[in-house]
């Protein structure tokens, strides 16, 4: 009897660990859950994009920036810092050239 308590009083004790349930699974380490927007040069070769941090990304689907090599684009692409890839999801021309300056500026200081 003694022993049927004790087999009894271990169940109950774990039961809350066994009945946990697993939560969604997270994305891998270094991936990004959203897209993002980035700026910047496309290689010549294609197969990097060089963006306005001076970081250089390698582009996963490359067949993404063809026709584009040597441009200025914008892409919305998912990043995995760990590998420091990322996938492009879309990609337009980026016709801003254009500079902001602020009257509080350095340069405008005299």
């Amino acid at each position: 009897m003694q022993r049927i308590v004790l087999i009894l009083a271990t169940l109950l004790a774990a039961s809350p660990l066994l009945a946990q349930e697993n939560g969604p699974a997270k994305p891998a380490t270094g991936t990004a859950a959203k897209p993002l927007v980035v700026s910047g040069r496309v290689s010549n070769d294609g197969k990097m994009l060089l963006t306005d941090l001076d970081s250089e990304w390698t582009v996963s689907n490359v067949s993404a920036l063809k026709g584009h090599e040597g441009h200025l684009v914008r892409v919305k692409c998912l990043v995995d810092s760990a590998k420091n890839k990322i996938e492009i999801l879309a990609i337009t021309k980026d016709e801003s050239n254009a500079t902001a300056a602020r009257s509080s500026d350095s340069a405008f200081r005299r």
